[in-house]
């Protein structure tokens, strides 16, 4: 793995990835000095650097490389020809820390202490400014990072996101982590995970979706029949696909961490850069518009552009709507003039 230092200049052939772990030493807002390691990958040509972060499940792996040929995570989006396009611009993901870390649990850990080790991956490939696009926790991060590091911010699109979390979005969370915590405590850790994840579920999507998409009076094939017991809904077949699926691949540790750092997340509103653009989704019961508006207009000067994007997925919308996000993404990071 090559090495930049500060304010060297890149030299990435278009295809070209950097996949690699970064040990540096942060200074936790909770935790202290520690020196932890933090894993990143970079793929694209050497300019337009533009950092790409998602939600608490999205990792570094943004675009397939003959390395690592597996898609990215955010398909319709990062791709070929795309919004955020590989072959046109550096882009640089990053795993979050928190949970499981070299022999130790690192939590609490909150948004400022990412966009603290977003800028030791940004120093160690000498980059000095970057445009900055933020999807859910993702964006908390982003709007982080422009508090601590105004002067290295060129552009900021934040979607699903604000300055703040709402009261009903951390309670909502706090069963979310009791499940878990549960779960780990009497030994049926993959279950509590599973069950705080089909409840994050019911938050992500809107009830307009499941209206649409499950009967209210719809057995699961093969179950007792009404007024038996124990009956099977097809949704709840659904949120406990979802919920197994993400405890394969999800620690309880890890959840816990990054869960509890959405609601330990606040910033300044007025501390958005003069080129950003925030987005929202009218069915967002986690982020709701009227919350980003908020942090749109309070900038002390002229309000940021704020888009609300109609969806019928709710806070998943930044995953689903990927036309219109991709749409806004680029208007925000080439300075059209964001339609709303």
């Amino acid at each position: 793995m090559p090495s930049f230092p500060a304010g060297a200049a890149l030299s990435f052939a278009p295809s070209s990835a950097v996949r690699s772990t970064l040990r540096t030493r942060i200074d936790f807002d909770h935790l202290g000095p520690r020196t932890v390691p933090v894993d990143f990958e970079a793929v694209g040509p050497a300019h337009a650097p533009t950092v790409v972060l998602g939600g608490i499940s999205a990792g570094r792996h943004l675009a397939p490389t003959s390395a690592h040929p597996e898609p990215g995570w955010w398909k319709g989006v990062v791709q070929e020809g795309g919004a955020l396009d590989p072959a046109r611009r550096l882009l640089i993901g990053m795993d979050f820390l928190g949970g499981p870390c070299e022999g130790q649990v690192l939590r609490p850990v909150t948004t400022h202490d990412q966009a603290r080790a977003l800028a030791a991956v940004l120093d160690h490939l000498g980059i000095a400014s970057t445009s900055l696009v933020g999807a859910s926790y993702g964006g908390m991060v982003a709007l982080a990072f422009a508090e601590l590091f105004p002067g290295r911010v060129s552009k900021l699109v934040a979607l699903g996101a604000a300055h703040r979390t709402h009261p009903m979005a951390t309670a909502l969370r706090t069963v979310q982590r009791a499940a878990a915590t549960l779960g780990a405590e009497t030994g049926h850790a993959a279950r509590g995970l599973a069950l705080a994840r089909a409840l994050a579920m019911t938050t992500y999507r809107s009830i307009d979706e499941f209206e649409a998409r499950f009967s209210p009076f719809a057995l699961t094939p093969g179950t007792p029949a009404p007024g038996e017991s124990p009956s099977r809904f097809p949704v709840e077949e659904y949120l406990d696909s979802r919920g197994t699926a993400f405890a394969r691949v999800f620690d309880t540790d890890r959840f816990l961490a990054l869960s509890e750092s959405i609601d330990l997340h606040g910033t300044r509103p007025g501390s958005l850069p003069a080129d950003a653009l925030v987005v929202s989704f009218d069915t967002d019961v986690l982020v709701p518009p009227w919350l980003v508006d908020e942090l749109a207009r309070r900038q002390g000067r002229s309000p940021v552009p704020h888009v609300i994007i109609p969806s019928l997925f709710g806070h998943d919308g930044f995953l689903k709507e990927t036309g219109e996000v991709a749409r806004q993404i680029t208007s925000g990071l080439t300075h059209e003039e964001a339609s709303r």
